[in-house]
């Protein structure tokens, strides 16, 4: 009750007016009299208080083990307005009624002279004041306090969950219809209640006329400091609630999406907090994928060869640019122990996370397959039949796997679906063309081996679609393989460690940016 001391003190400044303007003697109310009258204010407005209060005291008391009790707290903080709303109605007509019977009783048994006139004056009074007024103000301040708990909880870290819109009544806190009851109540019912009282003076004798008029004015000053008391209530209440959104966006824009917005109400505003809480848990999410892409691009690239393998009179080097923190392309070099070594350039259907689960996949199998010393067609075929068992439907795997031979030049080679790679001499550039489908898509294939000569001079690209499938800035051209055949020719006399940088660069100004697909490069050059 001692957050409700407004009503106690606009219930005194009441009866002081009637003191003041002799209304009080005119119907033989006493100080006595009035001193009752104050302990019933207090215990009609005391048990509203208490049975308004109450469900909140036990759940805060409940509140040591916040993660059990949490729901059931929440509940009865969205409920709170409209429990206000029912209890302090109920004593307000109450105390009303209290008012009328017992002033009226005493006027009349006193031998008070006490006319119907006067009789509607002191009713309408006695209902807007305790019936209209005292309801309007404690709901107004039981928000301020249910506002200042919910912030002092969120600050406690575990009061800012999005709440439950089943229980709100948008009636008493939607802030489109705020500025209407604070009309109403302070506005517009005590001025026709104020017309009311004109006329009835104006139709009645010096007495009524005098007592009508004093009731007016009690009635206009407990309505003006009513008013003041409702827009510094409502005023507290919405800068808390500012304060809080403005906090939240301020950390929307710095990037601290873990610091949530406490929803201090249940109006539009509270709509806007939990609009803003449901953004930065998205945004927050988002950068634990951030994260978590970061360190999948960086196993993926663990995957890769860290260094090219150094073979007597070979020099190779290879590239890779992914659209997105981690793809599906692949290159490596596997040494064999006989001093072979296998050169892998693959492209798994797809983008994202789950091109890149086959592509480590497929890693792990072909370095297992590297110990047997398998024939690379054999290997090819091992590859098939374990992909047709785990790729799901339409997706696949192509690959061209070459075996080189450093001794004899000589490069055996298996291409199951894959671009062709571009053999570049001094005279033409030749495709090593694919020969079987891609691996995954058709069980029991039996791959086929090629083989081609490298004699001095002779550069091996093997590349992924990425390169000649680069449009331009317009989206109507590709680059092409013609362009990148005359490119590779353009580029024979160029260190072999430059191409992919040079390559790049053509290709950005040709129109490729980060959205395009994965790019890959595996070069190879006989120096003598």
């Amino acid at each position: 009750m001692a957050r409700m001391w407004p009503l106690l003190f606009i219930f005194m400044l009441g009866q002081i007016l009637m003191r003041l303007n002799g209304n009080a003697a005119q119907l033989g109310v006493t100080a006595s009299l009035s001193i009752v009258d104050s302990i019933f204010f207090l215990l009609f407005f005391g048990g509203a208080s208490w049975w308004t209060f109450q469900p909140l005291r036990q759940s805060l008391a409940k509140s040591v083990h916040p993660d059990k009790s949490r729901r059931f707290i929440e509940a009865n903080m969205v409920d709170f307005p409209w429990r206000a709303l029912k209890a302090y109605l109920v004593a307000g007509w109450a105390f009303a009624a209290y008012l009328i019977i017992v002033i009226s009783l005493t006027a009349i048994s006193g031998d008070y002279y006490f006319s119907w006139r006067m009789f509607v004056a002191l009713t309408l009074n006695f209902c807007f004041g305790a019936g209209v007024l005292g309801p309007s103000l404690a709901v107004a301040i039981s928000i301020v306090y249910s506002t200042r708990l919910r912030l002092n909880m969120s600050r406690q870290g575990w009061f800012n969950s999005l709440l439950d819109d089943e229980h709100s009544d948008k009636h008493i806190t939607s802030s489109a219809h705020r500025p209407w009851l604070v009309s109403f109540v302070t506005g517009l019912l005590p001025t026709l209640i104020l017309s009311l009282y004109v006329w009835l003076a104006l139709a009645g004798n010096d007495i009524e006329e005098h007592f009508i008029l004093s009731q007016a004015m009690v009635l206009l000053v407990m309505s003006v400091t009513s008013s003041i008391v409702l827009v510094l209530s409502i005023t507290r209440t919405l800068k808390k609630v500012t304060a809080s959104l403005e906090t939240g966006l301020k950390n929307l824009a710095n990037g601290e999406f873990k610091a949530l917005v406490p929803v201090l109400i249940d109006d539009d505003m509270g709509e806007l907090a939990r609009g803003l809480n449901t953004a930065m848990k998205g945004l927050q999410e988002r950068e634990n994928l951030k994260d978590s892409l970061a360190l999948a691009a960086e196993i993926q690239q663990g995957l890769l060869p860290k260094y090219e393998p150094v073979i007597p009179c070979y020099h190779l080097k290879g590239f890779q640019q992914t659209c997105y923190s981690v793809g599906g392309d692949y290159y490596d070099y596997v040494k064999l122990e006989d001093g072979s070594i296998w050169l892998i350039v693959a492209d798994v259907s797809g983008k994202g996370y789950p091109a890149a689960l086959t592509m480590a996949n497929l890693q792990a199998m072909l370095r297992g397959l590297s110990t047997l010393n398998w024939p690379i067609e054999e290997a090819a075929n091992y590859l098939n039949e374990a992909l047709c068992d785990t790729l799901t439907a339409g997706r696949f795997v192509t690959l061209f796997m070459g075996k080189l031979q450093p001794e004899s030049h000589s490069l055996v080679w298996v291409n199951a679906g894959h671009v062709p790679p571009l053999l570049v001499n001094q005279t033409e550039v030749s495709r090593l063309e694919a020969s079987a489908p891609p691996l995954g898509l058709v069980k029991g294939m039996h791959y086929e081996v090629a083989r081609t000569t490298l004699n001095a001079g002779d550069t091996l690209v093997a590349y992924t679609d990425g390169v000649t499938e680069t449009s331009n800035r317009y989206g109507n051209e590709m680059y092409g393989e013609a362009r990148f055949s005359q490119w590779l020719r353009d580029q024979s006399d160029a260190p072999l460690s430059s191409l992919p940088e040079s390559l790049l660069e053509v290709l950005t100004d040709f129109g490729r940016d980060d959205q395009d697909d994965d790019l890959t490069l595996l070069c190879v050059r006989r120096e003598k």
